[in-house]
């Protein structure tokens, strides 16, 4: 069951006013034909099974709607267990995934799977919510006590996420204060990667794992303390940025980290504020929003430089769903570039957040195209959601599980949050490190310099005749924030990575929200790093 519009309620509404009854009808059924990729449908009965019960149906969570414009709203309906083993009752307690193919209006079929926790026949789902509501709290208060208690068994059995909650509660005996925040969910979704691979006929064929390379003689710089003559400044210009980033802090009062490196040296390393009555340090985890992207850049580089995959290759050749002649120029470039011509609002992007949702590609199967892939540029998130959805079926992994073991760990990066909902600075200034390496990190090579080159910004013409633009995989020119040749990527929080590769400069800050001042101090602090490396 889902908590977000199926489709444009307002746009509907608005008509009421204006357009005579069948008219309206029409334009109603026109704009659900338009978004129909957004539909729901979730388990009859819920997300909660319980043991030896026939396992149910598949239902639309708008049925009289989607009748409208669908001839047979049934949803072909499969079972698994946790073996993926196709099954019609519940034998055993614990997690089962189910699928569903639905008919649409005009296309291919829209396609989900999730994941439902059965319990035993006998088991007090009231008494596992109030002992787990009980150990989270702090103070005793019956009635709101018992509001958690009941929140908490609807989720349970209203939401999919719920569901893997009570299974990885249940398998840890309520144990859950050392998990990350994420942690189940991510699991989750590498359960459906190997289901999905199933189901395509994938699962015999093996899997891919790039990994970091030795280095064949001298190791490449890494962040490190060292003698601050190391990084080329003076006592004088360090307390001239440090006094600037005190400032900012004083006017916004917005927590936040920041990790200021030169040739791998750190010049400063400073958290501000407090983060549920934690003091920020360089460790703590703050959000990412796009400062994701280089990330997801470099994972699809990684695959590139092993030949696995080539940039101007169409993601459709993984991609079932995007595998015909008009998404021909639908490219792994494309996509990095915002060049896809898929129609995906934000508003869309904000509610189904792609971190964990395996699927996700068959709800933008059914998004509007616009243009023809590469035609125009228009910045968002679609194309890297289809990248990764790629890479997961190769990998055999979620994106992001992928990411943490295959190129974070080497790298020593371990204080992270899953689906990019927590990275430290100091972690995102050991990429900046790698970068400004060339793709080298100590004794890895991520990628190589070719590598390298070829996902930073550039001309985009030799690609897409029609973009006379610079773009990187990942990667923006940053010259405004740190001079010419720089590059990098922020995100609508505030967070940002900044390398000029000239002056082997890396600025890593993260941070939860943009707060007061943000430009003006962000300007005022890039123009001190830039007089002080360009003496």
């Amino acid at each position: 069951m889902s908590q977000s519009k199926s489709f444009n309620w307002p746009i509907i509404t608005a008509m009421l006013f204006f357009v005579a009854p069948t008219t309206m009808a029409i334009a109603q059924e026109s704009e659900l034909k338009e978004h129909f990729g957004e539909q729901q449908f979730a388990p009859a009965g819920g997300f909660i099974l319980r043991q030896d019960q026939k396992l149910p149906d598949l239902v639309w969570e708008h049925r009289k709607l989607v009748a409208k414009v669908v001839k047979k709203p049934t949803i072909h309906t499969r079972w698994f267990n946790e073996k993926f083993e196709e099954v019609q009752t519940a034998r055993e307690v614990g997690r089962y995934y189910v699928y569903g193919e639905a008919a649409v209006p005009d296309g291919s079929v829209l396609r989900r799977a999730m994941t439902c926790c059965c319990v035993g026949k006998d088991v007090s789902l009231a008494e596992i919510a109030q002992k787990s509501v009980l150990s989270t709290r702090r103070t005793s208060d019956a009635v709101h006590e018992q509001q958690d208690v009941d929140a908490l068994m609807r989720r349970w059995r209203m939401f999919e996420e719920g569901a893997v909650d009570l299974a990885a509660l249940l398998e840890a005996d309520l144990q859950s204060s050392s998990v990350r925040v994420g942690q189940w969910q991510m699991e989750n979704a590498t359960q459906h990667v190997r289901l999905k691979r199933k189901l395509m006929g994938l699962d015999n064929q093996p899997l891919v794992k790039v990994t970091p390379k030795l280095l064949k003689g001298e190791p490449a710089p890494v962040l490190r303390n060292a003698p601050l003559g190391q990084a080329g400044i003076t006592a004088a210009q360090l307390r001239k940025i440090e006094s600037k980033l005190d400032d900012w802090y004083a006017e916004s009062s917005e927590p936040m980290a920041i990790v200021i490196a030169r040739n791998g040296v750190i010049v400063t390393a400073k958290g501000y504020g407090k983060i549920d009555g934690q003091a920020v340090t360089v460790d703590t985890p703050m959000l990412l929003h796009s400062a994701m992207k280089p990330l997801i850049g470099l994972q699809l580089a990684t695959y590139v430089d092993r030949g696995i995959l080539r940039l101007d290759q169409p993601i459709g050749s993984i991609l079932p769903d995007f595998n015909s002649p008009r998404d021909r120029n639908l490219t792994f470039r494309a996509g990095h570039v915002h060049a896809t011509g898929i129609r995906f609002p934000w508003e869309l992007a904000f509610r189904r957040l792609f971190y964990f949702h395996t699927w996700h590609e068959s709800l933008i199967a059914h998004c509007n195209r616009e243009w023809e892939p590469g035609a125009k540029h228009r910045y968002g998130v679609v194309g890297v959601i289809l990248s990764v959805r790629a890479l997961e079926l190769l990998r055999g992994r979620n994106y992001w599980d992928a990411m943490e073991r295959d190129l974070f760990h080497p790298l020593g990066i371990d204080n992270v949050l899953p689906g990019g909902t927590g990275f430290s600075a100091e972690s995102l200034a050991r990429i900046g490190v790698l970068l400004d390496n060339r793709g080298k990190y100590g004794k890895w090579e991520v990628i190589s310099k070719e590598t390298h080159a070829a996902i930073l910004p550039t001309s985009l013409k030799p690609y897409f005749s029609n973009l006379n633009m610079k773009y990187g995989i990942g990667l923006q020119d940053a010259s405004q924030h740190l001079g010419r040749g720089s590059y990098g990527h922020g995100g609508g929080c505030g967070t940002l990575l900044a390398i000029n590769p000239e002056k082997h400069l890396v600025f890593a800050m993260v941070r939860n929200g943009q707060g007061n001042g943000f430009k003006k101090y962000r300007t005022e602090i890039m123009a001190l790093l830039r007089d002080w490396v360009n003496k």
